[in-house]
């Protein structure tokens, strides 16, 4: 086991063992991100939505719902 250093640059030191399960668990992790670089990162086109954007609020009224306060 080797154990390795890295220090930052505002002084902090993070120090950990470099185990061959860790080294594994690396390479594994290095060839995932890989894979999704390659992988088209444009967002698939969820086509033509013909419904609303946006709905209104239930609480919300059209002004001629609104009872007549002047009785």
């Amino acid at each position: 086991m080797t154990k390795r250093t890295f220090v930052t640059k505002s002084g902090d030191t993070w120090e950990w063992e470099e185990t061959p399960e860790f080294v594994k668990a690396i390479e594994i992790y290095y060839h995932i991100v890989e894979n999704n670089k390659k992988a088209d990162s444009k967002p698939k086109f969820a086509g033509n939505y013909p419904g609303p954007l946006y709905s209104p609020h239930p609480d919300l009224k059209r002004p001629n719902e609104y009872k007549a306060t002047d009785d």
